[in-house]
């Protein structure tokens, strides 16, 4: 006969061992916490963890707000006054080292506090042992007992408790034996434990605690969409799978219900908050707490940190003190009934396995036909990496008659977080994104869908990710997006086929710089070609102290004139605290316009989680506000709006793609695509589906010039102010020349004439002479070496030039110019008193490597590279550089291991063999000072007679730099010679074999190494 009891014992067990079990993981996150954000407090997660991991930025962060949620309620309770004696009840602790923690930070505050771990016998039998074998734990207490009851291990201020938290008499008899309940206070903390317990058994834990002196700290799982979120259902199906389901979520599953919990188990003050509510408030975390975080480490997954926010709950409940508890506003709103909505319905297509999958990407309108409408998913982050493929969607599922590859042998790279605008015939414009947080792209393109190719054009003025753009006329106005996980752009960008990149002139109440927010230019049912005025919205997106900007705010645009006047003011469609405006002030939405309105969809909102009933909203330009209202097939999933894609057709509103990681619970994906229509015309139209993917085919490398009949398109290098280090560190991290005019240089630019030069410093180097460049041509050339070096007296240098002499002094140590970079302080001390670095070039001071004086008179200089970056101050005459992206060395006829080159681009900047290059143009006037990011190729110059300036190059890398003696600031990168040495061994492994063997196999590697290194 079956032992019924026996069995369900034995089933008891294996639950109980699993929830033990939970432990493991949860402190291995929390150890790889401790080691990134704490580096300046004592450890203590490292003696119960063996071997660490690194867990991902998005575990980490979301571990480190649930350590700091508990650290602040504990603070909290210790800090407050009492004449009783405290006591800190960690139920279900595991081998978390909050009382160590605790006596380590708040010493002070722990005088009168005892701190009390209980969880399982068996689990904390083995934390005994583990604080009773290592020092640094066990003489953090006096008068230590070690025990075999109830109570394990006893001392002045530390208790383990080994119980069964479901026996509360085992429970009270072991606190009992321990404090007197009249004489002390309780803090119970449990953070994610009495969750895994039946809830009856949980609840009537918290119905007996309500009857001490205590408060109560809750920390576990909520449902506030139900089920029905793709979230809750990835999170559920986590624990299930790990035979640890969570019981009171479905109970309790909202921040309300848990509140009402406590408050009918005798708790009188209770207080809860979701852990997103958290992250934004005052109440726990300063803006400088948050911005902290980014110099630990990149992160990038705000949508994913908010959906695991929502999904969990701070409560704390008082019986003690009521102004312990923050009686707060509700956040758990809905669109009302009363409010106008569109009616739609949504069909779904599931993609076959494995397809389809893709975040972060962009849609971009493919040629179509009569017969069928074609969209792509193009970028974006798959299953394994980022991606530079196409998915295909089209609403005819037959056989595709278009290639499978891109008729272009060029065209954009992998990449995430990037935007593409539809311009109707003349195409699309694919603007920037990113691969990882700090590598963000600048690189633009134009894909013809009649003709299915790519075409390279003007690059963002600064690399941009998560930034917003809409179409203005015939070109595209591009909002503020991130530079890099710790800056924001500032600028409004306008770009279009005949001027390229603009900056808009800015007027009114500007909103403050964000990334991701919700932009859109209202629908006017009249072409947009037509006008140069265009109006639309710009609301949320994330501020740079990480939480969602709540503001609404209206621009119009005037791209009339050459240059773009773009007007802001707040709101007044949409005025602060209006009810609609926590549904536009979003972060990741799609927005799109279609029919007339525009559509937001999806994305996160600021303390709570969007639900079905409101993700999805239209607004229309007179500021009429519509809730949508989605109805679909009961068998198909619900839809993930977080990293999707939308695209208006003529017909339908597509979601493609779309996914996210769900915490440490795995990662959701949208399995297909899904079709939105009109309730009244869904039936007649066609469900959009999965056709294929198009992948780019492996670049080939190029042997031969462009064959391209036009010229290079010459970009002005911008002119900025910047009144501050911090403006120049954010100019200098946009990795772009720009010329910084308004500064002090000093008295150099009007003291520096000839006579002057002559006087001042002639008598010190008439002796011990220059060194100079002498040719007969105006054109220097370094690889052919068309000039001579020459020794002659400063004196007779100045003549020389002042009469047209072609000269050309680039200072070198007067001490030792073979081994040591030049310093003006030190070669040229008379001159040194009158040139000065501005207060706003602290970083180059601090980092300075080298202060070359240069005088040239009518010559051109090479075209050349610096490894280092470095500012060019002009004190006299006018000078003209051209300068090229690093990219463009390959046109430029730069041999390997040469940072010069014999192009002459002043004389063939019209060459269409330079067609592929990016040129910018800069003209210095004195007092100019030109920064020049590292490798940008340059040539210079002057435009009007003799040049004098002061070039100052400084350091900007950590590592990297190349061993040994770097006089001019120009060694290559010590990976690159290294690099330069690895090709030739690896040649030299081939000498043994047939020519037509060493050729077939080094020329493939060379093709995988290109490719390889245009996946970077």
């Amino acid at each position: 006969m079956v032992n019924l009891k026996a069995v369900a014992s034995a089933a008891s067990q294996i639950q109980d061992d699993a929830i033990m079990g939970t432990n493991n993981s949860s402190i291995v996150s929390k150890r790889s916490v401790e080691r990134l954000y704490f580096p300046d407090e004592p450890h203590f997660f490292r003696y119960f963890v063996k071997k660490p991991q690194r867990r991902s930025p998005l575990i980490n962060r979301g571990y480190w707000l649930r350590m700091k949620c508990i650290d602040h309620v504990v603070r909290q309770f210790l800090e407050t006054p009492s004449k009783s004696r405290k006591v800190v009840v960690n139920l279900g602790c595991g081998y978390d080292p909050l009382p160590w923690q605790c006596l380590s930070r708040y010493p002070g505050s722990c005088d009168n506090v005892s701190f009390v771990d209980i969880d399982y016998k068996e689990l904390m039998v083995k934390k005994r042992d583990m604080v009773n074998r290592t020092p640094e734990l066990k003489e953090a207490f006096t008068n230590v007992e070690i025990l075999e009851g109830d109570i394990l291990l006893r001392s002045d201020q530390y208790l383990q408790i080994g119980c069964d938290l479901r026996d509360l008499g085992i429970l009270e008899r072991a606190l009992a034996s321990a404090f007197d309940f009249n004489k002390i206070e309780i803090l119970f903390v449990a953070e994610v434990s009495i969750t895994y317990m039946d809830a009856n058994y949980a609840d009537d834990l918290i119905g007996w605690a309500s009857k001490l002196q205590a408060r109560f700290c809750l920390l576990e799982q909520l449902l506030p969409e139900q089920i029905s979120h793709t979230f809750a259902q990835t999170m559920l199906a986590h624990f299930q799978k790990l035979k640890t389901p969570l019981k009171a979520v479905e109970k309790y599953p909202t921040t309300s219900a848990q509140q009402q919990r406590f408050h009918a188990r005798g708790w009188q003050h209770v207080s809860a908050r979701n852990l997103w509510e958290l992250w934004g408030s005052p109440d726990l975390l300063s803006s400088r707490d948050r911005m902290a975080l980014d110099a630990v480490e990149n992160f990038d997954e705000y949508e994913e940190l908010a959906l695991f926010g929502c999904h969990y709950v701070l409560l704390v409940a008082d019986n003690i003190n009521s102004a312990a508890i923050e009686q707060l506003p509700r956040t758990e709103t809905k669109l009302g009934a009363q409010v106008s909505s569109i009616q739609m319905e949504m069909q779904y297509s599931e993609s076959p396995k494995g397809c389809g999958y893709r975040r972060f990407a962009a849609g971009l309108p493919l040629g179509s036909n009569r017969t069928s409408v074609r969209i792509g998913n193009l970028g974006g982050a798959s299953l394994d990496t980022r991606s530079d493929s196409c998915d295909v969607y089209a609403d005819n599922l037959q056989v595709d008659p278009h290639s499978e590859a891109w008729n272009s042998q060029h065209c954009p790279s992998k990449r995430q977080c990037h935007t593409i605008t539809d311009l109707g015939d003349a195409g699309s414009l694919l603007c920037g994104g990113r691969t990882s947080p700090d590598n963000a792209l600048k690189d633009c393109w134009l894909y013809h869908k009649w003709v299915d190719t790519w075409e390279r054009v003007d690059d963002l003025p600064t690399p941009l990710y998560r930034h917003q753009a809409v179409q203005v006329g015939h070109g595209v106005l591009v909002f503020t997006g991130r530079i890099s996980s710790q800056t924001i752009s500032s600028g409004y960008l306008v770009w279009s086929r005949r001027f390229g990149w603009q900056e808009c002139n800015i007027h009114g109440d500007v909103p403050p710089p964000t990334f991701g927010a919700t932009l859109l230019a209202f629908e006017t049912g009249i072409p947009s070609v037509t006008s140069t005025i265009r109006r639309g919205i710009v609301a949320g997106g994330m501020l740079a102290d990480a939480v969602v900007e709540r503001g609404i705010w209206e621009w119009e645009l005037d791209h009339s004139a050459q240059h773009p006047n773009l007007r802001f003011r707040r709101s007044t469609l949409f005025p602060d605290n209006s009810e609609h405006q926590q549904y536009l002030a979003r972060f990741g939405a799609n927005v799109v316009n279609y029919k007339n309105k525009t559509y937001v969809l999806g994305g996160v909102i600021p303390d709570r989680l969007l639900g079905v009933s409101d993700e999805v909203c239209a607004i229309d330009a007179q500021g009429s506000f519509y809730a949508v209202r989605i109805t679909q097939d009961d068998q198909a999933p619900r839809p993930l709006l977080v990293g999707a894609t939308v695209v208006a057709t003529n017909d339908h509103l597509l979601i493609l793609g779309g996914g996210a990681t769900c915490f440490s619970f795995g990662t959701f994906w949208n399995k297909g695509c899904y079709t939105l229509s009109p309730s009244s015309s869904s039936n007649s139209l066609a469900a959009f589906g999965f056709v294929k993917t198009i992948v780019p085919e492996p670049p080939v490398i190029q042997t031969s010039v462009p064959t391209n009949h036009t010229s290079a398109k010459l970009t002005t290098v911008h002119r900025v102010r910047i009144t501050s280090p911090e403006d120049f560190g954010h100019t200098f991290q946009t990795a772009v020349p720009v010329i910084l005019e308004g500064l002090d240089i000093g008295s150099c630019t009007k003291k520096w004439t000839d006579d002057y030069l002559r006087e001042t410093v002639g008598p010190e180097r008439e002796v011990n002479s220059v060194i100079v460049h002498q040719s007969e041509s105006s054109s220097l050339d370094f690889a052919t070496k068309n000039f001579k070096y020459t020794t002659m007296g400063f004196g007779k240098f100045v003549d020389a030039i002042s009469n047209e002499g072609k000269l050309y002094l680039r200072s070198l140590s007067a001490q030792s110019p073979t081994d040591t970079p030049s310093d003006l302080s030190k070669d040229y001390p008379s001159l040194s008193a009158d040139f000065k670095l501005p207060d706003e070039l602290e970083y180059v001071k601090n980092n300075s490597h080298s202060t070359p004086l240069r005088i040239s008179g009518p010559v051109t200089m090479w075209l050349h590279y610096d490894v280092m970056a470095n500012v060019l101050c002009q004190i006299r005459g006018q000078k003209r550089l051209i300068l090229f992206q690093p990219h463009d060395v390959m046109h430029l006829g730069f041999e390997p291991g040469a940072s010069s080159s014999s192009v002459n681009v002043f004389e063939r900047l019209q060459d269409p063999r330079l067609s592929a290059t990016h040129p910018y143009e800069a003209i210095l006037e004195p007092g100019d000072i030109l920064l020049i990011p590292s490798l940008w190729l340059h040539t210079a110059k002057p435009e009007t007679g003799v040049s004098v300036a002061v070039n100052v190059f400084f350091r900007d890398l950590k590592t990297g730099y190349g061993v040994g003696r770097d006089v001019y600031g120009n060694r290559d990168l010590q990976p690159y010679e290294k690099g330069r040495q690895d090709i030739k061994k690896i040649i030299k492994a081939f000498d043994k074999l047939p020519k037509a063997a060493q050729n077939f196999y080094l020329h493939r590697l060379a093709a995988e190494f290109q490719q390889m290194s245009l996946s970077i």
